[in-house]
């Protein structure tokens, strides 16, 4: 027996299907999903290439959604739920429980899976490599804010300066000259 909704924990899960074919649990009042991996797998080997509504405009709708930070509890056996994020530009994530092969598909969420699985990159929401590449990448646009607040109206040009200095030979040196003009002033 499922319990209430991990998300909103204020309803009971009904059953359902999210497409014709793919039974789920979804809670009427969030609109979240949990789905068994097992049964998406084989409703996906059924389609051999059908079509399948998550076209690139709903893909959009689908980033309007929880953005909760909170462990969920898997509404089969309560264990906690692993969280995995699609991509470094999407707060989305899909909560996994790894005891029960389920995923909880926050509103909107199916939508973006859908997307993943056929452009063949669903599987590796789930690996260490993809997880990590993705925290990389906030991390870098986190610091590039960061700059961009420290440096204001200059960073523009910094980063102009910046992207010439990679592609020199004598990028070190280039950078200590430019670090005496500091020290030293203008030649």
């Amino acid at each position: 027996m499922l319990s209430n909704c991990p998300s909103c924990q204020e309803s009971e899960l009904v059953a359902t299907e999210l497409q014709q074919g793919l039974p789920a649990h979804t809670c009427r009042s969030c609109h979240g999903s949990l789905l068994l991996l097992q049964h998406y797998r084989s409703w996906r080997a059924t389609l051999e290439g059908a079509k399948v509504d998550a076209s690139p405009d709903r893909v959009d709708q689908a980033k309007a959604t929880s953005e909760s930070q909170a462990m969920l509890r898997c509404p089969s056996c309560r264990g906690f739920m692993t969280k995995f994020r699609f991509s470094s530009d999407s707060k989305n994530q899909v909560d996994l429980c790894a005891h029960c092969d389920a995923v909880w598909l926050d509103r909107g969420e199916w939508i973006l899976v859908e997307h993943l699985a056929r452009a063949g990159l669903l599987t590796r929401v789930f690996e260490p490599g993809w997880q990590t590449k993705l925290r990389q990448e906030e991390a870098r646009r986190r610091a590039e804010e960061r700059w961009k607040t420290q440096l204001g109206e200059d960073y523009e040009r910094a980063r102009e300066i910046r992207n010439w200095l990679a592609g020199r030979d004598k990028c070190k040196e280039l950078m200590a000259y430019l670090y005496l003009a500091q020290t030293e002033g203008p030649v």
